[in-house]
């Protein structure tokens, strides 16, 4: 309690610190204002031009006091600001306790007016309770006062001591009272951090006094507990009967002392009747002692008897009734323990029914996340069975594009075969050209010499015969390539090329030959032209040789690509097949956990856990059926489809698309790169074929 008080004290403390700061703040706001206004209002009344020449003193008029500095004055004015406020806290503190002690003692009055309903007991209570609080809070308020006291004498004196103080130390002291005041801030930190941490030591040492007195009143309970079953003689009794049972109650010790009563009453009176019957015998009998006693002996012996037994009589019930009444008093005692722990067990017991309430709330919340968690268990299975689908399908896919990659490698290389077997007879024959043309001259030279040899030895030239001009047209029908020669060749513009040639030689050929030498001019200039035309035709085999061994370079690249993707598939589709292997595994494991705590459950809820997941199931097969076939209408579509579920179907042939579109831009800077290395090579060859166009006509015009 002592330590709530005092929190609270603290934080209303804090709250009023806070509100004079505040209102500190806006005094200083509204100073700075007014200050800026009035410079307005100057300004204005001097047209706008400020009267400010800053014109100084030749000796400046010390400010405040002459005898007190301002550093000083300045300190002790904050100290008297403070304290004032302080003082103010302090009295709002006084006025709301005054006010709260008021509304206790109306609280208090109202309790003792309608005290009928409620106990003595209670009331007592109540009242043990408001006078503690009630010192508490006087204690508080004294020391509040005294604080008060304290500071305002410290107020006179720091007064005083101005007053005092002379003219020359004045300028000193303001400095010194500002370290100290620094000194005295460190010091107040020091004495609070100490306090507090005495506080600390305090309700500690309280809170093990506290446990120490629980236990002996738990202990005291329970001993009580023993003591009235001992009395009542019955097992688990509850006091709330006991006290609702009227007052004429008694106990075993009651019950026993009356009987004891009763006993001994019942022993005088028999002690009565016999000396009655020993009267009758003696004087019957006739003796002379019995004779002589008197009625009167008789009644005092009864009467002293009769005060004895009275005198122990009291004595014991006096002994009785102290004992009972501090019996009274423990039971008491104990019974306000009993009715206090009785509170803190039902406030405990309210606390364990809010906990109650919680748990199961939160045990409904575990069982919806439990299905919740299900659902997506479900989803992940057709997630996964879905991208095993998918794998296969990609398999397939990457199998065909790299059994069509190894296709056109193989359909490149024999390309390429193709094109070295082309340009290997070519040279072939190029080498037999030119040894025939080597041939060929020599062949010319030794006729040369042969005519010249029978021109000198004939007296007169004769013309050459027809029969000459058939060998030559043997000769040169044999040396020339014929159109079988050339049908050889692939089917190309250099074939065209050549046949036309052909023909033009044969019409050279045919024409009539007046001369000799005339016909071995035309044999060179035919044979000049076909090595040109063989050479141009070695460039441009040459060029496309180049060009096409590039090709093969690029393709081989490529498939060496397509091989290292294929691997890299393959890598990954064993790493997904490991992982459905250890998602099926939980699967399994979580299954059999389900069914295991599905037995506990009853029928009903299996009927709804079953109707559940069939229609989750059904929702998940209707997605496949909507991702593989991905042109169903809107009527398609099942009813119960989910947003999330449509939201990853979206999601999944979003991928697909941007996979394909990959796929499709590699596929087309491929197709690119090629029609731009075919599109080179036909330059090139256009090139070189119009270089040796332009050689030969050079040839020609030089010749």
């Amino acid at each position: 309690m002592e330590s709530e008080t005092s929190e609270t004290l603290k934080k209303q403390f804090q709250l009023l610190q806070e509100q004079q700061q505040k209102k500190l703040q806006r005094r200083k706001q509204k100073k700075e204002e007014k200050s800026k206004e009035k410079s307005i209002v100057n300004t204005s009344n001097a047209f706008g031009v400020d009267d400010d020449l800053n014109l100084t003193l030749a000796d400046p008029v010390p400010k405040g006091s002459g005898y007190v500095s301002e550093e000083l004055v300045q300190h002790l004015n904050n100290q008297i600001r403070e304290v004032k406020d302080e003082n103010g806290r302090l009295y709002r503190l006084l006025s709301e306790k005054d006010f709260e002690i008021r509304n206790l003692k109306k609280k208090r009055e109202e309790d003792e007016a309608a005290g009928g309903k409620v106990t003595n007991e209670a009331a007592a209570t109540k009242i043990v309770e408001l006078s503690k609080k009630v010192r508490e809070l006087t204690a508080e308020l004294q020391s509040e006062k005294t604080k008060v006291k304290q500071y305002g004498k410290k107020c006179m004196e720091l007064q005083n001591q101005i007053s005092n103080i002379p003219g020359e130390t004045r300028s000193m002291l303001g400095s010194a009272i500002s370290l100290n005041s620094q000194l005295d801030e460190k010091k107040e930190n020091e004495v609070d951090v100490k306090g507090l941490q005495d506080k600390l030591r305090h309700t500690e040492n309280k809170m093990s006094e506290y446990r120490i007195q629980c236990s002996t009143l738990k202990n005291e309970i329970k001993m009580a507990q023993k003591v009235l079953q001992q009395e009542i003689g019955t097992e688990n009794i509850s006091i709330q009967s006991l006290m609702n049972q009227q007052s004429s109650w008694r106990g075993r010790a009651q019950q026993i002392i009356s009987l004891q009563q009763k006993v001994e009453e019942l022993k005088g009176k028999l002690e009565n009747s016999k000396p009655k019957e020993y009267d009758l015998e003696r004087e019957m009998l006739g003796n002379s002692s019995a004779r002589k006693r008197t009625g009167d002996d008789r009644h005092r012996e009864q009467l002293r008897k009769i005060d004895k037994e009275k005198k122990e009589a009291q004595e014991r019930a006096a002994n009785e009734f102290k004992a009972l009444e501090s019996d009274h008093e423990n039971l008491k005692k104990k019974l306000d323990a009993a009715k206090s722990r009785n509170s803190v067990l039902s406030k405990e017991i309210k606390s364990f029914k809010q906990q109650m309430q919680t748990m199961v709330q939160k045990g409904q919340h575990d069982d919806e996340l439990i299905e919740a968690l299900m659902l997506q268990q479900a989803q992940l299975q057709k997630m996964l069975e879905q991208t095993s689908e998918t794998k296969t399908l990609t398999e397939v896919d990457s199998r065909e594009k790299v059994k069509q990659m190894e296709m056109k490698k193989q359909h490149d290389n024999n390309i390429v075969q193709q094109l070295k077997i082309i340009v290997a007879e070519k040279e072939t024959k190029v080498h037999a050209l030119e040894d025939e043309i080597k041939q060929l001259k020599l062949n010319h030279l030794q006729k040369a010499q042969m005519e010249n040899a029978n021109m000198l030895f004939q007296p007169s030239n004769r013309p050459q015969s027809s029969n000459d001009n058939v060998e030559l047209e043997f000769r040169l029908s044999s040396v020339t390539p014929t159109e079988s020669r050339m049908s050889d060749r692939p089917p190309t513009v250099n074939s065209m090329l050549d046949s036309a040639r052909s023909q033009s030689r044969k019409s050279l050929v045919r024409e009539p030959s007046f001369s000799v030498n005339n016909l071995d001019k035309r044999a060179v200039n035919e044979l000049t032209y076909q090595c040109q035309e063989y050479k141009t035709l070695m460039q441009v085999a040459d060029v496309e040789r180049e060009k096409l061994s590039e090709l093969v370079q690029i393709l081989q690249k490529r498939s060496d690509e397509s091989t290292q993707k294929v691997a890299d598939v393959q890598n990954e589709l064993i790493n997904q097949r490991k992982k459905n292997a250890l998602l099926e595994k939980q699967i399994g494991k979580s299954k059999i956990e389900q069914s295991s705590k599905s037995k506990g459950d009853g029928l009903p809820s299996r009927s709804k856990k079953q109707s559940g997941r069939a229609s989750s199931v059904n929702v998940a097969s209707s997605i496949r059926d909507s991702a593989v076939f991905g042109e169903m209408d809107e009527d398609d579509l099942p009813q119960n489809m989910n947003l999330d579920e449509l939201v990853t179907t979206l999601e999944i042939q979003k991928d697909e698309i941007d996979s394909l579109k990959g796929t499709l831009k590699n596929t087309l800077k491929a197709k690119e790169e090629d029609l731009r290395m075919y599109s080179q090579m036909m330059e090139e060859t256009k090139t070189v074929f119009l270089q040796a166009l332009k050689q030969f006509k050079e040839n020609d015009q030089g010749t």
